[in-house]
């Protein structure tokens, strides 16, 4: 839906879609799912150049700047043709305007002509009758809170939801894939446990778990460097984030290392530590990182909610809708039958 008009603009330079096409998708759900990242992987597959747009590029201090810059970003993306203009954060552009001057974007004059310069820059991307090779793609976590001209806009509404287990073990596979594992850990019994988390959320995971083996190989190594007298209160094996070790003899012993290598090449680069990511070392990551969305969470519901309203999944959309004067109420259905008997 994306790519086409991109890979293929001479089909879409005749006929229906010359003058309607697709005018943009929305991807919306939780944080640290990567609608950012599809979207660059959208841009990216297509060959098309991307411009992500924020808050910070369209508006500005002075009064009639802000159009300026939506013009820019128009005349921009028409000499990069074919490009994606992927506006991150939408809901911080394009809040719905509100009524009477209240809270929301209705509340600042140069706000709302900055969003009604955007609407007529976006639809004059079909004047003309041709396709320019762009496309509007637009993520946020909050879609409830959109102007409905934007939505109209953006007829096809994605959710980007929570990765299932497979997903999350794919992830994993791939943060884990240069990493020295023990034995006995499982990448599918961690994508079990980390139910609920995201893709930013097992990553993470992944990089604690990681620091958690790297602190315990440090204050093992420090321990060895120390006498028997000194570190005889502690067990190796069993890094703590509450103790305060002396570095001063591991930065020592790195110095002469470093001379070492300096004064004879061929040893340079060998490095005989790798680490060894253990079980422990995961059930403290799992202390430290827990996941940002619950299925008890507000946020995640309304926007499960709003996506079968209103977005592709459309579960919960009535599929009776009473037309304008030719659909017949069910209590008037249950009349006329009473009087048929």
């Amino acid at each position: 839906m994306i790519t086409l008009p991109l890979v293929r603009p001479q089909l879409f330079s005749y006929g229906l879609l010359q003058d309607e096409y697709l005018s943009g998708l929305l991807l919306f759900g939780p944080p640290g799912t990567g609608k950012t990242l599809l979207a660059k992987a959208v841009a990216r597959e297509s060959g098309a150049r991307m411009l992500e747009i924020k808050a910070s590029n369209i508006f500005d201090m002075y009064v009639g700047e802000g159009e300026k810059n939506v013009s820019a970003v128009f005349r921009l993306a028409r000499r990069l043709s074919p490009c994606v203009i992927f506006l991150d954060e939408v809901d911080s552009i394009f809040c719905a305007r509100a009524r009477g001057g209240g809270a929301g974007i209705g509340g600042n004059s140069s706000q709302r002509e900055i969003l009604n310069q955007f609407m007529v820059e976006w639809d004059g991307l079909r004047s003309g009758g041709q396709n320019h090779g762009i496309v509007v793609m637009a993520s946020t976590n909050r879609p409830f809170e959109l102007d409905d001209a934007v939505l109209r806009r953006l007829p096809r509404r994605i959710l980007v939801d929570l990765p299932s287990e497979e997903a999350r073990e794919q992830i994993l596979k791939v943060y884990l894939g240069k990493e020295r594992l023990e034995e006995g850990i499982d990448i599918k019994e961690l994508a079990k446990k980390t139910e609920f988390y995201s893709g930013s959320d097992l990553k993470n995971l992944c990089v604690s778990a990681t620091l958690a083996c790297v602190r315990e190989d440090v204050e093992n190594e420090i321990m060895s460097l120390q006498p028997k007298e000194e570190s005889s209160g502690g067990t190796q094996g069993t890094a703590s984030d509450n103790k305060v070790f002396d570095l001063s003899v591991l930065l020592d012993k790195h110095k002469k290392e470093t001379l070492s290598r300096e004064s004879s090449p061929s040893n340079e680069g060998v490095d005989s530590t790798v680490r060894v990511l253990r079980t422990r070392h995961f059930d403290k990551a799992f202390t430290q990182i827990t996941p940002s969305c619950s299925e008890n969470m507000e946020s995640l519901t309304e926007l499960r909610k709003w996506d079968g309203l209103y977005g592709d999944g459309g579960k919960g959309r009535r599929k009776t809708v009473r037309g304008i004067g030719f659909e017949v109420d069910p209590k008037d259905k249950k009349d006329v039958k009473n009087q048929v008997k």
